[in-house]
């Protein structure tokens, strides 16, 4: 176990339906364990807002439910292929630098090992595509 080490006791308690039993040093200190690990996991869903379905359905956030209408229809398909033809006049490596970070949603770490170089380099790769599209699509 990482970490001070707990000091040493007589006797081991936990409690159990309101009732107190006692049991190893071991059974102790794995309980207590598992339980830090379970609230680290709620405190890092927390702290990115991370939340289950049955929570977006309680706090009504269902704005992305909504039905489009036709114009709001006819705007997103003609921005789609206004991106797509933007998209052919990036090169191969450019296109699977997109793919990767925007449609598999890998991390920059994970892409730079993809590439085999550094993060830094996916960075600045990532920026300049993005705006060799924005130019492109200003320009369209």
């Amino acid at each position: 176990m990482r970490g001070k080490k707990p000091k040493e006791r007589q006797r081991y308690v936990l409690r159990v339906n309101e009732v107190l039993v006692e049991v190893t040093r071991d059974v102790y200190l794995a309980w207590y364990q598992s339980r830090r690990k379970e609230r680290y996991q709620l405190e890092k869903m927390q702290k990115n807002g991370v939340c289950g379905i049955e929570k977006v359905g309680e706090t009504s956030y269902n704005s992305y439910l909504h039905i489009l209408s036709p114009e709001e229809i006819v705007i997103r398909v003609s921005e789609i292929q206004e991106l797509q033809e933007a998209l052919k006049y990036l090169s191969e490596e450019e296109m699977e630098l997109i793919r990767l970070l925007f449609f598999e949603e890998y991390t920059v770490k994970k892409t730079a090992q993809y590439f085999g170089c550094c993060t830094k380099t996916i960075r600045n790769r990532k920026n300049k595509v993005l705006q060799k599209l924005k130019d492109r699509l200003e320009t369209l």
